[in-house]
């Protein structure tokens, strides 16, 4: 098999970081055409610097051997993830399979798990949960027992869903962001960083937490 990375940002960087020290070798990265402003990305891995090809989709779209080609797809939150299910769906499309990629650290209680999902270190999942496709479960995050996942939402570092949990498609779970057990989460809702969802939620709603504050005159002496 041969490996590519779709997408050049952060994540994409982050995940060839991670599969070149578990010794999977990656080909190179690749993008649409319009995306690409040079050859080669540059990276500093364990002291050294790499040149990585970066190739225009469309040149993979022509290869004949599609089923020895493995592609990790990394594009983020974008568009409420609709950016990841559209590129998930033109892949899909063209006849390549979308990897999964589980970090070694990574707790995975379930096999009931779709394709193309990024599961980052000491992540957990726990078991009998039932995982979609194109999910992105950060370090740290957790979905419980029991809780059914649908396709492309995105889990931010330690995001916290209880057990017995229904979570549609296209959410946003921010840092420590936290549910409720035996809710119902909708489809493209943002629940904010420390947010804590209590109830079932429809479609696309905003759940944040109260604002934090600088306390004015106020210096950390006076508490500490």
């Amino acid at each position: 098999m041969r490996y590519y990375i779709y997408g050049t940002t952060d994540l994409a960087e982050n995940l060839f970081y991670l599969l070149e020290e578990e010794g999977r070798k990656i080909e190179g990265f690749t993008v649409d055409r319009q995306y690409i402003a040079e050859q080669y990305k540059t990276l500093e891995i364990h002291g050294e610097t790499v040149k990585i090809p970066i190739i225009s989709f469309d040149v993979l779209k022509g290869y004949s051997d599609k089923k020895e080609i493995g592609i990790y797809l990394c594009i983020g939150y974008t568009k409420m993830n609709a950016a990841r299910r559209e590129k998930f769906a033109e892949i899909k499309n063209c006849g390549y399979h979308i990897e999964n990629y589980i970090h070694k650290t990574a707790c995975v209680e379930t096999d009931k798990l779709g394709e193309g999902n990024l599961i980052f270190e000491q992540a957990y999942i726990g078991m009998y949960a039932e995982i979609g496709n194109g999910n992105i479960v950060y370090p740290k995050a957790m979905i419980a027992h029991h809780t059914k996942v649908g396709d492309f939402n995105y889990f931010a570092i330690s995001a916290s869903v209880a057990g017995h949990v229904i979570v549609s498609d296209e959410n946003f779970f921010g840092n420590n962001a936290t549910t409720k057990d035996k809710i119902t989460v909708g489809n493209g809702n943002l629940i904010g960083a420390n947010a804590y969802v209590q109830h079932d939620l429809s479609d696309e709603n905003v759940v944040v937490p109260e604002r934090s504050i600088i306390l004015e005159n106020k210096k950390p002496t006076d508490f500490l």
